[in-house]
């Protein structure tokens, strides 16, 4: 069928040639949609239509060899929609009732005097037009239906009041262990798995809902009597033009295992903060009292063990204020925003003493990330770079083909055997180092999606490369 363009092909049986001419001529002069093609039998006329390419079939009545309703039952046992015009010569009750019980389109009585070709092709663009959209919402109802049913998520559809299912997918029954076809004979028995302590937020989430709020609620499921999982549902309200709702449309997920990473992380963060307490509290009130007294003999006796002493307080002070910034950040970034990468790692070289160490930008880009986060980062791996390295060392900075950037040194490198424990807490390969730096690092790369490498630069030094970043341009 013709069904990717405008045009319109009709096939007229007639066994009048004269009559036939005419009609061709009058239907194309009325549209130039149409293109007529003509046969003067019904046996004919159904090998042209099976022959394809034909959107409307416009038929007389009396033919030798076969009637008009004998060729339109011929033509519905091959397609039951194909528009069927019953032009007769005669406006007989019988003929007409036969021809609506064949499923006959439309009946035309032909009018001796006057043209209708007016009228006639009115009909025909009408039928063959509408049959197309229906051809095509349901060309495009099956898509949609064959995208949900190999969805991850269960797509639905309800009324207004949740008092009809519209529409739900095979997802539904993976998510809530229960069958589609239960949920169509009661819309709401899905509340039935939800787990009772929730099941009053989720109702009133679906009233929300049905006052016309878009909405989402997070709860847990029954799948079955040993397995419980959360879900997330989203619900929209679709309404007409005066705002009279008319469906509510959504879909519901499944979340269990970011609600486990969630909790993960709360108990991981309320470790840290505990830890963060004890260390303020018990730690940094004692390392000031042991500095006093230090200051003070000092200033009494020149003394190498006193200065030996004094270095060890700033080096706990060192250790606290790190295991402080490490508990203070946890896993989380804030907000984010397009930054400029340079402009973040020379902020970070400002509040770095870089004594001879020197810091060149290869290239840079724009990357969205928190700023804060991101220059505490690099103000790390500088830190790191030069408690590393006894001679002056060069820091370069640069962004990666593949997305991403690196941070590297011209100094003595990583070994290849403590690359990868350099980002745990606590490890260093210096006495220098306080071994938190690099874990800081990794933690604020990690907390933005991205991943971090250590690897060796060109000049044998450490190389850091940090990959998964999409580049906004550079």
């Amino acid at each position: 069928m013709n069904q990717e363009n405008d045009e319109i092909t009709v096939l007229y049986v007639d066994d009048e040639p004269d009559l036939l001419e005419l009609l061709v001529i009058g239907l194309e002069r009325e549209s130039d949609r149409l293109t007529v093609v003509t046969e003067t039998t019904t046996a004919d006329g159904l090998d042209r239509f099976g022959d394809g390419d034909v959107d409307c079939i416009l038929s007389d009545y009396a033919m030798p060899g076969g009637t008009g309703i004998e060729f339109l039952r011929s033509v519905r046992e091959i397609d039951p929609d194909v528009p069927f015009i019953m032009f007769a010569g005669t406006g007989d009750e019988r003929v007409a009732s036969e021809a609506i019980s064949a499923g006959v389109t439309d009946y035309v009585i032909e009018e001796a005097i006057g043209g209708q070709h007016e009228l006639l092709a009115r009909k025909i663009t009408t039928y063959v037009d509408r049959r197309r959209a229906e051809q095509r919402a349901r060309r495009t109802d099956e898509r949609l239906r064959d995208l949900a049913g190999v969805a991850n998520d269960a797509l639905w559809m309800f009324s207004p009041g949740w008092d009809e299912l519209l529409f739900i997918n095979e997802a539904h029954e993976r998510l809530f262990g229960q069958p589609t076809e239960e949920l169509y004979a009661d819309p709401e028995s899905f509340l039935d798995h939800v787990h009772p302590d929730d099941v009053d937020r989720v109702r009133q989430t679906m009233e929300r809902a049905s006052s016309g709020n878009s909405q989402s609620v997070e709860y847990r499921v029954h799948k079955s009597e040993s397995v419980v999982v959360w879900l997330e549902s989203h619900c929209v309200p679709i309404t007409d033009d005066e705002g009279s709702i008319q469906r509510l449309t959504g879909f519901t997920r499944d979340i269990t295992d970011r609600k486990r990473h969630e909790q993960d992380l709360a108990s991981r963060n309320e470790q840290l903060d505990g830890f963060a307490s004890t260390v303020a509290h018990d730690l940094r009130n004692p390392i000031n009292i042991a500095d006093g007294h230090l200051g003070l003999a000092r200033e009494q006796f020149d003394n190498e063990h006193l200065e030996a002493s004094a270095r060890a307080v700033v080096r706990m002070e060192e250790l606290l204020e790190d295991l402080l910034s490490l508990a203070r950040t946890g896993d989380e970034i804030g907000d984010t925003e397009p930054v400029d990468l340079a402009e973040v790692v020379r902020a970070a070289e400002d509040n770095v003493a870089m004594a001879e160490a020197t810091l060149a930008i290869e290239d840079t880009a724009t990357i969205e990330c928190d700023p804060i986060r991101l220059k505490e980062a690099a103000e790390n791996l500088l830190r790191n770079a030069i408690e590393h390295n006894e001679e002056r060392v060069g820091v370069t900075v640069g962004t990666l083909s593949d997305g991403g950037f690196f941070v590297e040194d011209d100094g003595v490198g990583i070994p290849p055997t403590e690359r990868e424990p350099v980002l745990e807490n606590g490890y260093s390969t210096t006495e220098k180092g306080t071994g938190f730096g690099l874990s800081i690092v990794d933690q604020v790369i990690s907390a933005h999606g991205w991943d971090i490498a250590v690897t060796a630069s060109d000049a044998g030094g450490a190389r850091f490369e940090v990959t998964g970043v999409p580049l906004l341009d550079g």
